[in-house]
């Protein structure tokens, strides 16, 4: 639901379903922070499309957000690549990883 002030409230629906294939990301922190927050993550799909992250919390003032990343694969069923640079300076790297999951990446300790 959406409101603004002084005007009608919005009800948002999704009536499309998940038509499309999705990877989810939680980072566990050891030696960085144990929320993983300030990881910058890669994801590319099967197709060979990137995108990027960086696992924050802040969205606006005094509020806050799902730390978990949500990367949208379209079609690909699997993502070819999950690269995770930590604020530790780990980089952790996942290969082939199935779409329709929450991938829980817990940060190498060396």
């Amino acid at each position: 639901m959406v409101s603004n002030v002084n005007q009608k409230a919005y009800v948002l629906r999704n009536d499309g379903g998940n038509r499309r294939n999705w990877l989810g990301i939680q980072t566990i922190g050891k030696k960085s922070n144990r929320d993983g927050i300030g990881c910058r993550v890669k994801v590319v799909s099967a197709s060979g499309l990137a995108q990027y992250f960086t696992v924050n919390t802040a969205v606006g003032y005094l509020s806050a957000s799902d730390k978990r990343l949500i990367a949208g694969l379209g079609g690909d069923s699997t993502a070819k690549l999950v690269e995770i640079r930590w604020p530790s300076g780990a980089i952790q790297r996942f290969e082939n990883v199935k779409a329709g999951q929450m991938l829980k990446a817990v940060e190498p300790v060396q």
